[in-house]
């Protein structure tokens, strides 16, 4: 009985060894059953006694659908056999379902036969929704199949024979069948009766736009495009039919006509229509480019979001039409207008002449009525208007990037649509400001911006949300201004906002920046104001950490770049603001001749950055580190040297400090190690871990590293393995006899997890020197060596076998750096290094601290995060929210591929209660997960900034 068989005791499994004696690896085989769970359901179908059970086996097949590939055919017969016996519908079509099931996901099934089955059960069918469900199967496995042009004409034949159908759902199904499965050859393979062929596919598809179900005529639409998005031309004698379909009563018919339209429209531009008028002739272009407009005031809002979209798209459309769109005035009076000449001639073909005689003798023969009348089509008339005052959100949002994409394309149209897009800046909808002012960002090179337009724009800046205000800042730094004082009410505004909004400070300076290096001619006559020089009177003084005049100086030196007529105007301590901006923000303050700074172009040209330079300095530091002939004491000096040598060299130059770090760090890297090995009392613990940190900075803190220099890489972090298996095995252990105690436990868990890190790390240093083409050093073919030949043993035996070895190797090769090596880092901007506020909160709560940290050049931004290391030595790694990393507005990713990261979070604190206040590091780290069974490990991107926080107990009673 169906009742007895249970999954569990139709899928056993065993184990089972695989003969291998020098690994005896276990191996799990599945077991060969007789039959399978899913054949064995299908067998039980002929001793079900109605439909319902019949219906339940059927689910249980459809959940287990496994078969073994003997089973396939048997399965499918005896289906077969019930669908023909059975006389409830809904079995039927749960059977034609698993046919489908089964070809699409059980291996070895003969999918011709399938198909053949299928068509051979659906042909004498009756019931619609079988037939329906019949056609969906035949379509999603001739899908699988559709290099059989033979078989796919067959299925077309089956679905064009079941079109007559008086069910919409088998019509639909057909018609879906028949415009994915249709052969469609290249145009250069194609012969005249195959060209026939489907041109009368074509009209078999648009005579079905025409039936009475609104989704039969849904279907047949995008069954067209279908069929064109698979290649098949469509006719432009498809358009008057299409443009029918505009007014349907049906949303979903008029939005798919909406897009054949499109298609018609871009396919065939230069093509000419005839209007209702008769006379009127137009490019289709322009006409579907009306008709789209006439559906922005359509009734549904799916509707008419899409028409907004579509308009962006369309290209080639006459200048006339595009600028009506933003015009709802059309015609004067509701008549058409006509020259004197028009109409004196056919006032001559008429006959007849104003006697003057009779009253009204000269008044026009008929009025024309206001829905015959169509100076220009009334469809264009204020469509974006309409789009952009839209009462839904969806609906402006794709109006105003509608105009942006027609904006890049025509600069009149973005002149005259700039009033528009301004006024979206008073939008409800946070998105749709942020649409408006993305879009008027990527037209700024096409415009320039007057001064009511600036009061709008300007008045903006006090919103509360800071990704509008960035957003602002950004369009405010690439536009352009019309006069003096659009610039001077620029800058008003933008320090007056700084004081309501100090943490815009590092979005502000961009955004002065920018002003004063595109507006250098507006920023000079205001260059005496801004610095507040007087001609007779010394002024006094600005605080150089005012954030308001550091604003102020990072606009006029910008602007002095390109205008040296300023220079002259600087006072004494300008010049010494503009030599310590330039030594802290040399990213905001150019170079300028004044000051300390003078040199001439000679000097400029030396102290620039020369490749060949840096290249010989590189060469020069390691040119004796890697001579073998020296003894290792010396070598060992002179990389104690380099070491030095490259780190002052990172600080002078950042253009290749990435490549100085990362030889620096290798250098210590070996140092230490070296030191560590020859310990007496064995390597020290902090030095171990010193290596794994540095080893894994090598790893994953660099960019641009080549493939032999990460083979080094992981070679020197092999022997870092090593060491740290010596040091765990070399501890004292448990006697012979003696009870383990906590600790000795500890220790033995420590040296096999080293030991299986060893393990795991060979294995994945294995792969990649055979991927890269790099021969292993001595050590490391060593290490190879006896893994393979101790497999079983365990961590001391393993440890004392490497230990001779690891202390025996000749230094690790230092690999010769590339200038195209890049670091990862970051810079903690918020809270501040030297802060002295203390956060106060009561023991066990939470208390949140603002962080704002800027990350340069980071490959997973998803691995960043946040340390915060309390003064009991507890340590939490926080996972900041995806929302909180955004893209840096000044250079988002990099050449290299890696990404410029802005991380705006709330580091959360809590603690117990502590005497007195104590500091809280916090840090931006990288997780590190080498796919082992150790959790990932932080490596730390910037110095820790301490903030000090006081837990303070909760006071009981009132």
């Amino acid at each position: 009985m169906a009742a007895v068989l249970k999954k569990r005791a139709l899928a056993e499994y065993n184990k089972s060894f695989k003969d291998s004696p020098p690994s005896k690896k276990l191996h799990l085989a599945k077991k060969p059953l007789i039959g399978s769970s899913a054949a064995a359901f299908v067998g039980l179908l002929e001793k079900c006694k109605s439909s319902d059970e019949a219906l339940q086996l059927l689910l249980r097949v459809s959940d287990c659908l496994q078969f073994q590939e003997s089973d396939v055919e048997e399965a499918i017969k005896k289906l077969s056999e019930h669908f023909q016996s059975e006389e409830e519908s809904v079995v039927r079509v749960k059977i034609l379902w698993l046919f489908c099931d089964i070809g699409l996901e059980c291996p070895g099934v003969n999918l011709n036969n399938l198909i053949d089955e299928t068509t051979h059960l659906i042909k004498n069918e009756t019931s619609h929704k079988v037939i329906a469900q019949g056609i969906a199967t035949l379509l999603k496995l001739g899908s699988k199949l559709s290099d059989d042009k033979i078989l796919m004409m067959r299925l077309v034949a089956v679905a064009k024979d079941n079109l007559k159908d008086t069910s919409h759902q088998v019509k639909c199904r057909c018609l879906q069948l028949i415009s994915e499965l249709y052969p469609i050859y290249p145009e250069s393979e194609r012969t005249p009766d195959m060209s026939t062929e489907a041109d009368a596919i074509v009209k078999l598809l648009g005579d079905y736009s025409h039936a009475e179900d609104a989704r039969v005529r849904c279907e047949a639409f995008q069954s067209l495009l279908t069929m064109h998005e698979r290649g098949q031309t469509l006719s432009a004698s498809l358009y008057d039919l299409v443009c029918l379909a505009l007014t349907d009563d049906y949303e979903i018919v008029r939005e798919v006509a909406l897009k054949l339209v499109w298609v018609l429209g871009n396919k065939y531009p230069e093509n000419t229509v005839t209007l209702c008028d008769g006379e009127t002739t137009m490019r289709l272009v322009d006409d579907a480019f009306v008709r789209i407009c006439s559906a922005v005031n359509d009734l549904c809002m799916q509707v008419r979001a899409l028409a907004c979209t579509l308009l962006g798209t369309t290209r080639g459309v006459s200048d006339r039409f595009l600028l009506q769109t933003l015009d709802k005035q059309l015609m004067s009076n509701m008549k058409k207008k006509r020259t004197a000449h028009e109409r004196g001639a056919e006032l001559v073909r008429s006959g007849a002449w104003a006697s003057g005689r009779r009253w009204a003798d000269d008044a026009p023969g008929a009025l024309l009525h206001h829905a015959t009348v169509q100076l220009l089509p009334g469809g264009a008339a204020g469509a974006f208007v309409h789009g952009l005052e839209d009462e839904l959100m969806e609906v402006r949002t794709a109006a105003v990037d509608a105009v942006c994409q027609l904006s890049m394309e025509n600069v009149v149209f973005a002149t005259t649509s700039l009033d528009f897009l301004v006024d979206m800046f008073n939008d409800e909808i946070e998105d749709v400001r942020l649409r408006a002012i993305d879009s008027l960002t990527r037209i700024s090179h096409h415009i320039v911006l007057r001064e009511d337009q600036l009061e709008i724009i300007l008045g903006a800046l006090e919103d509360y949300s800071m990704d509008v205000r960035e957003g602002l800042h950004r369009m405010l730094g690439s536009c352009t201004v019309a006069s003096k004082t659009c610039l001077e009410m620029c800058i008003d505004k933008i320090l007056e906002n700084l004081k309501r909004y100090p943490q815009d400070k590092r979005s502000t300076f961009r955004c002065v920046q920018r002003l004063g290096s595109s507006h250098a001619s507006l920023v000079l006559p205001l260059t005496t104001r801004l610095l507040a020089v007087h001609p007779f009177f010394d002024m006094p003084e600005p605080d150089v950490e005012d954030p308001a005049y550091m604003c102020v100086l990072i606009l006029v030196l910008n602007a002095a770049q390109h205008c040296t007529t300023m220079l002259p105007l600087f006072e004494e301590h300008t010049v010494k603001h503009y030599t310590y901006l330039r030594a802290t923000m040399p990213h905001f303050v150019p170079y300028l001749p004044i000051g300390d700074a003078q040199q001439s172009s000679a000097e400029k040209i030396e102290s620039a950055m020369d490749d060949s330079a840096v290249r010989r300095f590189f060469d020069s530091v390691l040119q004796h580190i890697d001579n073998t002939t020296l003894s290792t004491n010396v070598r060992l000096k002179m990389l104690q040297s380099a070491e030095e040598q490259l780190n002052k060299l990172a600080e002078m130059e950042p253009a290749v400090s990435g490549a100085a770090q990362f030889t620096s760090v290798f250098s210590r890297c070996v140092l230490v190690l070296h030191g560590a090995l020859h310990a007496t009392a064995g390597p020290p613990a902090h030095a171990l871990a010193a290596l794994t940190t540095d080893c894994l900075r090598l790893q994953h803190q660099f960019s641009g590293v080549s493939e032999q220099e990460n083979a080094c890489v992981w070679q020197l972090a092999l022997r870092v393995c090593a060491a740290r298996l010596c040091a765990c095995a070399s501890a004292p252990g448990p006697g012979p006899g003696t009870v383990v105690a906590t600790g000795d436990k500890g220790g033995v868990a420590a040296a096999l997890s080293a030991a299986a890190a060893l393990t795991h790390h060979a294995e994945l240093l294995d792969r990649l020197l055979a991927s890269v083409g790099v021969e292993p050093d001595p050590f490391t073919i060593a290490v190879f060596r006896q893994l393979s030949m101790n497999a079983d043993h365990k961590p001391p035996a393993l440890a004392r076998a490497i230990l001779p070895l690891l202390q025996s190797a000749p230094l690790p090769v230092i690999p010769k750096p590339s200038l195209k090596i890049r670091m990862c880092t970051a810079s903690i901007l918020e809270p501040p290094a030297d802060n002295d506020t203390v956060v106060r909160f009561s023991a066990g709560l939470v208390a949140g601290v603002a962080l704002e940290a800027e990350v340069l050049r980071v490959r997973n931004p998803q691995a960043l995060r946040v340390r915060v290391a309390y003064p009991d030595t507890r340590i939490h790694a926080l996972v900041p929210p995806k929302d909180h990393l955004r893209p840096l507005d000044h250079q988002n990713t990099n050449e290299d591929g890696t990404q410029n990261v802005r991380l705006l979070t709330k580091v959360l604190i809590s603690h117990g209660v502590w005497t007195e206040p104590c500091g809280v590091d916090i840090s931006v780290c990288l997780a590190v997960d080498d796919g082992g069974r150790e959790p990932p490990q932080l490596v730390e991107l910037c110095r820790p900034v301490r903030v000090t926080v006081a837990p303070k107990p909760i006071k009981r009673g009132i």
